[in-house]
C-alpha cells in the first residue's frame, strides 16, 4: 500500500502546482482585460481633451480631464510593469523594446539594458530598502557607487 499512497501523494501535488499555475495564469489574464479597459478609457480621455480645446473649454475643467489622463497612464504602467515581471522582460530606456530580464543591452538600439532595482543578484529575491542583506538568502547587498566624474584638465591652446 506504500506505493499507493506515494502515487496519491504525487497527483495531489501535481494537482495542486496545475491549479496554482492556472490561477497566475488566470490572474494575468484579468490583468490584460484590465489594461486593455484603461487603454479604451485614455483613449476617451483624449478625445475628450480635445474636444475641451476645440470647444474653448475653461481651463479648470481642462486640469481636471489631464489630472484623470495621468491618473490612467499611471495605471497603464503599472500594469505593464507587473505584466513585464510576470514574462521576465524589461523595457528599454531608449527605444521601448521588450527585453529579457537577462540582457545587457538591447537588441534593437544597443543601449545598456537597464537594470533590476531592489532584486538581489545571487537569487533575485526583491529587496527591502536600504537593505545590506538579502532576506531570502543572506547575501550581501552591493552598494553601487556614482561613478566618480575625473577632474576637467583646461589646456591651453597656442
Amino acid at each position: 500500500m506504500a506505493i499507493f499512497d506515494d502515487v496519491v501523494v504525487n497527483a495531489k501535488s501535481a494537482a495542486s502546482v496545475v491549479s496554482k499555475k492556472a490561477g497566475e495564469i488566470f490572474d494575468l489574464s484579468k490583468l490584460r482585460i484590465s489594461l486593455a479597459s484603461l487603454r479604451g478609457e485614455l483613449s476617451k480621455q483624449y478625445q475628450a481633451l480635445g474636444e475641451a480645446v476645440y470647444n474653448n473649454e475653461p481651463a479648470e475643467e481642462l486640469d481636471a480631464i489631464k489630472e484623470e489622463i495621468a491618473a490612467l497612464k499611471q495605471n497603464v504602467a503599472d500594469i505593464e510593469n507587473v505584466l513585464a515581471n510576470a514574462r521576465n522582460t524589461v523595457t528599454c530606456t531608449a527605444c521601448g523594446e521588450k527585453l529579457s530580464k537577462n540582457a545587457k543591452f538591447c537588441s534593437t538600439c544597443g543601449t545598456p539594458a537597464p537594470k533590476p532595482k531592489n532584486t538581489c543578484a545571487q537569487c533575485g529575491a526583491k529587496l527591502v530598502d536600504n537593505a545590506k542583506f538579502c532576506a531570502a538568502c543572506g547575501t550581501a547587498v552591493a552598494v553601487e557607487e556614482e561613478p566618480e566624474e575625473e577632474p576637467k584638465v583646461e589646456s591651453e591652446e597656442a
